[in-house]
């Protein structure tokens, strides 16, 4: 596990050590027991006090993690819902891939429009696979020995 993902899981240790019981109580032990055989335990972090959570210094795994906490084990079943949907908004909603025919395509970020022009990538060129290639290069890739 690489060393910021170790050191994210001490600030997680760090912020659940600072936790209500109640809020705890929802994690799974399983996932808190991952959290203490994985963190990096020489890492020096410590949580300011009084300060809110959202104005602390963590890393973006640290945040990354105290939402997927939230989302699978402390919010309701409908605020999940509602996560989830807004999720998928946001994934359709921000960016979007515009194929033309000069096979050249240009992701355009949908909510800066003057921005749209920056994002351009050449497209390879599609090659019809025989099914029997493909489920071979599957198998290899499986495998890991492509």
């Amino acid at each position: 596990m690489k060393i910021e993902y170790r050191q994210a899981l001490f600030e997680v240790y760090k912020i659940l050590e600072n936790t209500d019981e109640e809020i705890k109580n929802k994690i799974p032990e399983k996932f808190i027991k991952f959290v203490k055989e994985n963190m990096d335990t020489n890492y020096k972090f410590e949580l300011e006090k009084g300060k809110e959570l959202v104005r602390q210094n963590l890393k973006s795994e640290t945040k990354q993690i105290i939402a997927l906490i939230y989302k699978y084990y402390i919010c309701g079943e409908e605020e999940r819902k509602k996560i989830v949907e807004k999720e998928k908004i946001d994934i359709r909603k921000n960016f979007y891939i515009d194929f033309n025919k000069n096979k050249k395509s240009k992701i355009k970020n949908i909510q800066n429009r003057d921005e749209i022009e920056n994002f351009e990538t050449s497209l390879l060129e599609i090659k019809k696979e025989k099914w029997y290639k493909k489920l071979i290069n599957k198998i290899l890739e499986f495998f890991q020995i492509k």
